[in-house]
Parts: structure tokens; sequence; C-alpha cells
């Protein structure tokens, strides 16, 4: 049985409320404390993406875990936000957001879930430009849930690992638990027909790319060979939004322009995760 949770907030798709612990006393190291709308004033570009994993982890969504790391406080509520709170006592203490859940990252084959990716934080800059904070997600077998590190090994990436009872046990991480009935039936076809040379290392990566995503475990961004590559879909995107949005005047055309603009939106949000800018008029 696989976990789908479409985590919703009152939002326009614009701005999001991040939701964290509203007490300190609630939280310390390691301890967890329940969201409360509006209890922040940060706010979020968007919703968090569905969360696909096995049934169990639902034991941790909606409750968040904290550690201090210097003059910092790093809140992490799985699933849908990791924030960072400075806790000097300064009239401009940076209060911001990290990242926000976008999607699973998986080894090689497709077979073990290996972090948690968050992504589209707030803005800051890396060598004169301008990119979004993100932030990967490791877990850990422990005692209790708890954050036990947090490291920045590039600009503006943070590399945070969460321990917990939950993942001492290998039917969390394993991709097959967290499929339906059917699909693993396909699954273990193309397990088998790898072991006997029918599909090759790129066939059985590609088959399992299919069954993720015809259960929406694929929700990450698309991903791009080269920076040519990106370049180009981004140049016939943006070409394609301004052609519907000058004749844009029926309703299937309203909509079909709505479409690509989360689409245009969704790839501009790329390159500036990536750290770079492509003029809006080519």
């Amino acid at each position: 049985m696989v976990l789908i949770l479409l985590i919703s907030s009152q939002s326009d798709g614009v701005k999001v409320d991040v939701k964290v612990v509203d007490s300190h006393s609630q939280i310390g190291q390691g301890q967890s404390g329940l969201y409360r709308p509006g209890a922040s004033k940060l706010t979020a570009s968007r919703k968090p993406a569905a969360l696909c994993a096995h049934p169990a982890l639902a034991q941790i969504v909606g409750k968040c875990y904290d550690i201090e790391v210097a003059e910092y406080k790093y809140v992490v509520c799985p699933f849908h936000n990791i924030t960072q709170h400075e806790v000097a006592l300064k009239w401009n203490a940076y209060h911001g957001i990290l990242g926000i859940w976008s999607h699973w990252n998986y080894d090689d084959h497709y077979s073990t879930f290996t972090h948690g990716h968050y992504t589209d934080g707030d803005t800051c800059t890396k060598d004169d430009k301008t990119i979004l904070r993100t932030a990967l997600l490791y877990h850990t077998c422990g005692k209790q849930t708890r954050v036990v590190s947090v490291g920045e090994p590039d600009t503006c990436a943070y590399n945070i690992t969460l321990e917990s009872p939950l993942f001492c046990h290998k039917v969390f991480s394993d991709v097959y638990n967290a499929l339906p009935e059917n699909e693993r039936k396909e699954f273990s076809l193309s397990t088998l027909e790898f072991k006997h040379n029918i599909l090759t290392d790129e066939g059985l990566k590609e088959e399992r790319r299919k069954i993720l995503d015809r259960i929406g475990c694929l929700n990450m961004r698309k991903e791009f060979k080269n920076l040519e590559e990106c370049e180009k879909e981004y140049n016939n995107l943006n070409k394609e939004h301004k052609e519907l949005g000058e004749k844009c005047s029926l309703e299937a055309d309203d909509n079909k322009y709505s479409e690509l603009q989360t689409k245009y939106d969704e790839l501009k949000r790329v390159v500036a995760e990536s750290g770079l800018v492509f003029p809006d008029d080519l």
C-alpha cells in the first residue's frame, strides 16, 4: 500500500503560510511540536508536494523537530518544510525557509528511497548570483525521532539528518514496500528480467521510472542532460507562453494558458535554483 498525502493550505498557489511550532516551550533538542496555522509570518512560494511513501511515515507528518547549532535553530517539519531561525537577540535576526518538500531521491535502480529533497527556499546570494536555498534530509536509525546534525557543504545548500525508530526498518526505505499490489508485480518482473539480461541497466531504470510515475512517486523536477537542453526547453516554453498570451480569448485557450503558465513558472524556479539566469525577453 502506498501513502500519498496532499498537504493542503489556503493558497492561490503563490504564497503559503509556513507552519512551525507555536512556542519555544514546546520544543527543545529532539522534541516535537504540532503545526499551528498562522504561528509564523514566514510565507512559502508553493505548497509541499504530495508524499509518496510507506503508510508508517504518517506518524511524523504534521510534526516538527528542532536542533540548535551555534546561533541558529533549525526546525524540520518532515514532508512539509525546513526553516532556520537566528536565536541571537538582534533587531534583524534571520528567520527563513531553507526548503519545501519536493521529492524523494533514489538509488541508481530506483530500488531505495535515499533522502528527501526540499526546494524553493528563500533567496540567497552565491558567487554574485541569486539562487534559492535547498536542503537534503537524510534519515537514519535512532531510538527517538530527532534532528542530529545540520551542515552547509555549499552556499545555501543544507544537509540535515533526522533519526527515528521508523528508519530502523528496511520496509521504510524499500521502494517495493511503498507500491500498491498491482505495481509490485511489475516491479518484481523488471528485477527478474534484469537478472536474466532481458533488460539492460538503462532499461531497468526506465521500467522503474514508469512504475513510480504511474502512482505519482516521481513528483520531481524535470532533469536535463546539459545546459543547452535546459535552455532549449526554456526558450520553447517562453515562446509558446508569449504566443498564447497574445491570442488567449476562448475558455479552452485560457485553460491551456494557465497550464503552460504553471510549467513555465516551474522551469524558472529550476533555473533560479541552479544559479542560472535567462532573460525573459528572448
